[in-house]
Protein backbone atom coordinates (compact mmCIF):
# COMPACT_ATOMS: atom_id res chain seq x y z
CA UNK A 1 0.00 0.00 0.00
CA UNK A 2 1.44 3.12 -0.78
CA UNK A 3 1.92 5.49 2.13
CA UNK A 4 -0.25 8.81 2.54
CA UNK A 5 2.58 10.51 4.73
CA UNK A 6 5.82 10.29 4.70
CA UNK A 7 7.66 11.47 8.28
CA UNK A 8 11.34 12.13 7.05
CA UNK A 9 14.09 12.14 9.80
CA UNK A 10 17.35 13.54 8.83
CA UNK A 11 19.71 12.18 11.68
CA UNK A 12 23.78 12.65 12.46
CA UNK A 13 25.60 11.13 15.44
CA UNK A 14 22.63 11.09 17.76
CA UNK A 15 22.44 7.64 19.12
CA UNK A 16 21.50 9.08 22.34
CA UNK A 17 17.73 9.83 20.60
CA UNK A 18 17.74 8.17 17.44
CA UNK A 19 15.57 5.15 19.53
CA UNK A 20 13.32 7.59 21.07
CA UNK A 21 12.42 9.29 17.43
CA UNK A 22 11.38 5.89 15.80
CA UNK A 23 9.82 5.36 19.21
CA UNK A 24 7.66 8.14 18.67
CA UNK A 25 6.84 7.42 14.99
CA UNK A 26 5.75 3.22 16.02
CA UNK A 27 3.91 4.24 18.90
CA UNK A 28 1.37 6.82 16.35
CA UNK A 29 0.38 3.36 14.98
CA UNK A 30 -0.40 5.07 12.00
CA UNK A 31 -0.90 3.00 9.24
CA UNK A 32 -0.52 5.10 6.26
CA UNK A 33 2.43 6.98 7.06
CA UNK A 34 6.50 5.76 6.33
CA UNK A 35 9.21 6.54 8.53
CA UNK A 36 12.34 7.56 6.40
CA UNK A 37 15.28 8.24 7.79
CA UNK A 38 18.44 9.71 6.07
CA UNK A 39 21.52 9.05 8.11
CA UNK A 40 24.62 11.02 7.37
CA UNK A 41 27.29 7.90 7.55
CA UNK A 42 27.01 8.18 11.85
CA UNK A 43 30.14 7.07 13.47
CA UNK A 44 28.73 6.74 17.06
CA UNK A 45 26.62 4.13 16.37
CA UNK A 46 23.08 5.85 15.20
CA UNK A 47 23.43 3.57 11.98
CA UNK A 48 23.62 0.26 13.85
CA UNK A 49 20.55 1.41 16.22
CA UNK A 50 18.45 2.09 13.10
CA UNK A 51 19.12 -0.99 11.81
CA UNK A 52 18.46 -2.77 14.60
CA UNK A 53 15.12 -0.76 15.50
CA UNK A 54 13.71 -1.04 11.91
CA UNK A 55 13.70 -4.97 11.63
CA UNK A 56 10.10 -6.21 11.55
CA UNK A 57 8.57 -2.72 10.82
CA UNK A 58 8.46 -2.24 6.78
CA UNK A 59 6.80 1.16 6.99
CA UNK A 60 10.19 2.20 8.20
CA UNK A 61 13.06 2.77 5.32
CA UNK A 62 16.61 4.33 5.71
CA UNK A 63 19.42 5.18 3.82
CA UNK A 64 23.12 5.77 5.73
CA UNK A 65 26.22 7.47 4.01
CA UNK A 66 27.83 10.81 3.81
CA UNK A 67 25.76 13.93 2.83
CA UNK A 68 26.72 17.90 2.08
CA UNK A 69 24.61 19.41 5.28
CA UNK A 70 21.38 18.94 6.93
CA UNK A 71 19.50 20.68 3.90
CA UNK A 72 21.27 18.19 1.77
CA UNK A 73 19.83 15.08 3.69
CA UNK A 74 16.52 16.33 4.03
CA UNK A 75 16.67 16.71 0.43
CA UNK A 76 17.33 12.80 0.14
CA UNK A 77 15.18 12.16 2.41
CA UNK A 78 11.84 13.78 0.41
CA UNK A 79 13.35 12.23 -3.09
CA UNK A 80 12.63 8.75 -1.15
CA UNK A 81 9.52 9.51 0.04
CA UNK A 82 6.67 7.69 -1.34
CA UNK A 83 3.75 9.90 -0.10
CA UNK A 84 2.39 13.07 -1.58
CA UNK A 85 2.34 14.80 2.08
CA UNK A 86 5.80 14.94 4.26
CA UNK A 87 6.59 15.96 7.48
CA UNK A 88 10.21 16.27 9.68
CA UNK A 89 10.76 14.92 12.38
CA UNK A 90 13.89 16.34 13.92
CA UNK A 91 15.68 13.41 15.95
CA UNK A 92 15.51 15.06 19.35
CA UNK A 93 11.55 16.08 18.97
CA UNK A 94 8.39 14.44 18.79
CA UNK A 95 4.49 14.15 17.94
CA UNK A 96 1.95 14.80 20.27
CA UNK A 97 -0.12 10.75 20.68
CA UNK A 98 -2.70 10.56 17.78
CA UNK A 99 -1.34 13.33 15.75
CA UNK A 100 -0.35 11.30 12.32
CA UNK A 101 -3.82 9.53 12.74
CA UNK A 102 -5.41 12.93 13.32
CA UNK A 103 -4.06 14.61 10.17
CA UNK A 104 -4.53 11.56 7.71
CA UNK A 105 -7.89 12.30 7.39
CA UNK A 106 -7.03 16.67 6.74
CA UNK A 107 -4.71 15.59 3.68
CA UNK A 108 -6.68 12.78 2.12
CA UNK A 109 -10.00 14.69 1.63
CA UNK A 110 -11.05 16.39 -1.46
CA UNK A 111 -9.19 19.65 -2.04
CA UNK A 112 -6.78 19.19 0.88
CA UNK A 113 -5.05 22.06 2.19
CA UNK A 114 -1.47 22.33 0.77
CA UNK A 115 0.34 23.00 4.17
CA UNK A 116 -1.12 22.69 7.51
CA UNK A 117 0.40 23.34 10.72
CA UNK A 118 -0.41 23.19 14.17
CA UNK A 119 0.46 24.19 17.58
CA UNK A 120 3.80 23.27 18.76
CA UNK A 121 5.23 22.45 22.34
CA UNK A 122 8.23 24.09 23.36
CA UNK A 123 10.02 22.26 26.31
CA UNK A 124 13.68 22.78 28.06
CA UNK A 125 16.71 20.55 28.61
CA UNK A 126 15.08 19.80 31.84
CA UNK A 127 11.67 18.85 30.40
CA UNK A 128 10.03 21.87 31.63
CA UNK A 129 7.20 23.48 29.41
CA UNK A 130 8.49 26.72 28.33
CA UNK A 131 5.45 27.79 26.16
CA UNK A 132 2.83 26.52 23.57
CA UNK A 133 3.26 27.50 19.86
CA UNK A 134 0.18 28.76 18.13
CA UNK A 135 0.61 30.59 15.23
CA UNK A 136 -2.92 31.43 14.44
CA UNK A 137 -1.46 33.90 11.62
CA UNK A 138 0.27 32.63 8.39
CA UNK A 139 0.09 35.02 5.36
CA UNK A 140 3.50 36.29 4.06
CA UNK A 141 3.04 39.07 5.52
CA UNK A 142 3.44 37.41 9.24
CA UNK A 143 5.90 35.29 8.62
CA UNK A 144 8.20 37.81 6.71
CA UNK A 145 7.89 40.37 9.74
CA UNK A 146 8.49 37.26 11.91
CA UNK A 147 5.42 38.65 13.87
CA UNK A 148 3.73 34.42 13.69
CA UNK A 149 6.11 31.71 12.84
CA UNK A 150 5.39 28.22 13.03
CA UNK A 151 8.49 27.04 15.40
CA UNK A 152 9.60 23.03 14.81
CA UNK A 153 8.59 20.89 11.67
CA UNK A 154 7.00 18.68 13.98
CA UNK A 155 3.72 20.79 14.25
CA UNK A 156 3.30 21.42 10.14
CA UNK A 157 2.33 18.80 7.38
CA UNK A 158 3.00 19.81 3.55
CA UNK A 159 2.25 18.34 -0.44
CA UNK A 160 5.29 17.37 -1.25
CA UNK A 161 4.66 18.76 -5.13
CA UNK A 162 5.37 22.64 -3.53
CA UNK A 163 9.07 22.12 -3.75
CA UNK A 164 8.25 22.04 -7.45
CA UNK A 165 7.25 25.69 -7.12
CA UNK A 166 9.25 26.81 -4.14
CA UNK A 167 12.54 24.83 -4.83
CA UNK A 168 13.96 21.90 -2.51
CA UNK A 169 16.16 23.18 0.74
CA UNK A 170 19.42 25.43 0.08
CA UNK A 171 22.72 23.29 0.75
CA UNK A 172 23.98 26.72 1.31
CA UNK A 173 21.67 27.83 4.22
CA UNK A 174 22.53 25.45 7.16
CA UNK A 175 20.68 27.24 9.72
CA UNK A 176 17.43 28.18 9.15
CA UNK A 177 16.56 26.07 5.98
CA UNK A 178 12.93 25.26 7.50
CA UNK A 179 12.42 29.16 7.60
CA UNK A 180 13.65 29.86 4.59
CA UNK A 181 11.01 27.44 2.93
CA UNK A 182 7.64 28.28 5.28
CA UNK A 183 8.30 32.12 4.09
CA UNK A 184 8.06 31.17 0.13
CA UNK A 185 5.46 28.21 0.42
CA UNK A 186 3.45 31.46 2.07
CA UNK A 187 3.69 33.31 -1.34
CA UNK A 188 2.82 30.72 -3.26
CA UNK A 189 0.05 28.51 -1.25
CA UNK A 190 -2.28 29.05 1.46
CA UNK A 191 -0.99 28.18 4.87
CA UNK A 192 -3.83 26.60 7.09
CA UNK A 193 -3.78 26.67 11.11
CA UNK A 194 -5.31 24.22 13.08
CA UNK A 195 -5.67 24.74 16.45
CA UNK A 196 -4.33 21.35 18.19
CA UNK A 197 -1.79 20.21 19.79
CA UNK A 198 0.55 17.99 17.05
CA UNK A 199 4.74 18.91 18.03
CA UNK A 200 7.17 19.12 20.47
CA UNK A 201 10.28 20.69 20.20
CA UNK A 202 13.34 20.43 22.71
CA UNK A 203 15.37 23.38 23.16
CA UNK A 204 18.80 21.66 24.04
CA UNK A 205 21.86 22.80 24.76
CA UNK A 206 24.51 21.80 21.86
CA UNK A 207 22.30 22.29 19.03
CA UNK A 208 22.30 24.55 16.51
CA UNK A 209 19.00 26.44 17.63
CA UNK A 210 20.20 26.76 21.11
CA UNK A 211 24.31 27.56 20.28
CA UNK A 212 22.77 29.66 17.97
CA UNK A 213 20.14 31.75 20.39
CA UNK A 214 22.77 32.04 23.20
CA UNK A 215 24.89 33.50 20.42
CA UNK A 216 22.25 36.10 19.50
CA UNK A 217 22.20 35.31 15.77
CA UNK A 218 18.49 33.49 16.00
CA UNK A 219 16.81 36.81 15.13
CA UNK A 220 19.43 38.34 13.51
CA UNK A 221 19.26 35.24 10.91
CA UNK A 222 15.87 35.34 10.77
CA UNK A 223 15.78 39.24 10.12
CA UNK A 224 18.13 39.09 7.29
CA UNK A 225 16.55 36.03 5.50
CA UNK A 226 13.40 37.52 5.57
CA UNK A 227 14.31 40.53 4.41
CA UNK A 228 15.93 38.80 1.95
CA UNK A 229 12.95 37.52 0.69
CA UNK A 230 10.51 39.86 1.09
CA UNK A 231 12.91 42.00 -1.76
CA UNK A 232 12.04 39.19 -4.25
CA UNK A 233 8.10 39.15 -3.48
CA UNK A 234 4.83 40.92 -4.70
CA UNK A 235 4.69 44.67 -4.39
CA UNK A 236 1.67 44.55 -1.89
CA UNK A 237 3.01 41.10 0.04
CA UNK A 238 6.23 44.15 1.10
CA UNK A 239 3.77 46.44 1.38
CA UNK A 240 2.10 44.62 4.02
CA UNK A 241 5.30 43.52 5.58
CA UNK A 242 6.32 47.01 6.03
CA UNK A 243 3.28 47.97 8.01
CA UNK A 244 3.45 44.75 10.09
CA UNK A 245 6.83 46.11 10.83
CA UNK A 246 5.63 49.01 11.70
CA UNK A 247 3.14 47.87 13.69
CA UNK A 248 5.64 45.22 15.97
CA UNK A 249 8.07 48.75 16.19
CA UNK A 250 5.57 50.80 17.54
CA UNK A 251 3.47 48.63 19.70
CA UNK A 252 6.06 48.71 23.24
CA UNK A 253 5.58 52.77 23.15
CA UNK A 254 1.55 52.72 22.77
CA UNK A 255 1.69 50.08 25.59
CA UNK A 256 3.86 52.44 27.82
CA UNK A 257 1.22 55.88 26.84
CA UNK A 258 -1.41 54.57 27.34
CA UNK A 259 -0.36 52.97 30.87
CA UNK A 260 0.76 56.40 31.97
CA UNK A 261 -2.43 57.66 30.10
CA UNK A 262 -3.93 55.29 32.36
CA UNK A 263 -2.39 56.87 35.73
CA UNK A 264 -4.87 59.61 36.40
CA UNK A 265 -8.08 57.23 35.97
CA UNK A 266 -6.66 54.29 37.87
CA UNK A 267 -5.41 57.11 40.93
CA UNK A 268 -9.12 58.27 41.12
CA UNK A 269 -10.72 54.86 41.14
CA UNK A 270 -8.23 54.03 43.73
CA UNK A 271 -9.18 57.26 46.06
CA UNK A 272 -13.21 56.55 45.32
CA UNK A 273 -12.84 52.95 46.38
CA UNK A 274 -10.98 53.55 49.83
CA UNK A 275 -12.75 57.09 50.30
CA UNK A 276 -16.24 54.47 50.55
CA UNK A 277 -14.35 51.77 51.64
Amino acid sequence: MTPQLSVILVVWNNRSYIGRAIGNFISQECPQAELVIVDGASTDGTREEIERLAVGHPAIRWLSEPDKGQSDAMNKGIAMARADYISFLNVDDYYEPGTLNAVIPMITMPDAPAFLVGNCKVWDADGQLIYVNRPKKLRPWYILSGYSLPVNPSAYFYRKALHLEVGMYPEENHMNMDLEFIAKASLVTHIQYVDNDWGNFRVLPGTKTFTDNEAGMLGQRASMLFKSIRQRSPIHVQAMTMMMLMSIAITPALKIFWTRLSYPFKAVVWKWNHRNG
